[in-house]
């Protein structure tokens, strides 16, 4: 009984392997090239270069205002800094990672993440101005309006 049922599976088994074969070479071979998924090896070569020489494709303007959005620390070391929305690889870190050093006319400007260095008047605008919260409460018996 046993040995049927192991017979039979055998069968199907090389009767599926069997019509596989046959379609595998009925198959054109086009079909099986795929192409090129995503870059050819010259433009990958100039995506590695550009990402290792942190090369900025737009040309460089000195922006009066340079606002610091975020920073991300790997575990590998690396930094990525973004600075006006634009990302900045393999940044210095330096003791304290709240903060980045811009260069403001050869002199190093400690900015904190989400705050704007104003390169004119040499001052860092903080992401919130400081000010006062305002609690204003209502009257005993007075009923508050409804939204």
């Amino acid at each position: 009984m046993k040995s049927e049922i192991i017979a039979k599976t055998l069968r199907r088994h090389r009767l599926l392997v069997a019509a596989l074969l046959l379609a595998a070479a009925s198959a054109p071979a086009a079909a099986t090239d795929v192409g090129r998924l995503f870059y050819t090896p010259q433009q990958r070569a100039e995506l590695d270069h550009k990402r290792a020489t942190n090369a900025v494709e737009a040309e460089v303007v000195v922006e009066r205002l340079v606002t610091v959005n975020g920073r991300v620390s790997r575990s590998s070391g690396k930094t990525t800094t973004w600075i006006n929305g634009v990302p900045q690889y393999d940044t210095y870190t330096g003791r304290d990672p709240a903060h980045v050093a811009i260069d403001d006319n050869g002199t190093d400007t400690k900015v904190s993440v989400g705050d704007t260095l104003d390169r004119t008047r040499g001052e860092v605008r903080p992401a919130i101005e400081p000010g006062e919260i305002e609690i204003k409460r209502s009257q005993p018996g007075v009923k508050a309006p409804s939204r």
